[in-house]
């Protein structure tokens, strides 16, 4: 099952320079979604791509909040 990531403009250009390997799992979805009033595009790749460029903080996967859970 693929996951729906969202990456902003410096996230995206830091993917794609320094993680070239992640960059080309990842499948452009759409563009133009305003978030915490950041532009961002959003890619579909697996969970584990998801998961790792989350760990990095490079995404925030779309359906999960940022906030702390209990917060």
């Amino acid at each position: 099952m693929e996951k729906v990531i969202q990456l902003t403009f410096i996230q995206r250009d830091t993917v794609r320079s320094l993680h070239p390997d992640l960059w080309r799992q990842c499948k452009y979805l759409d563009t133009g979604k305003i978030s915490r009033m950041q532009y961002t595009w959003r890619y579909t790749t697996t969970p584990q791509t998801a998961l790792a460029l989350r760990l990095m903080g490079l995404c925030v996967i779309d359906g999960q909040d940022d906030a702390a859970p209990g917060s």
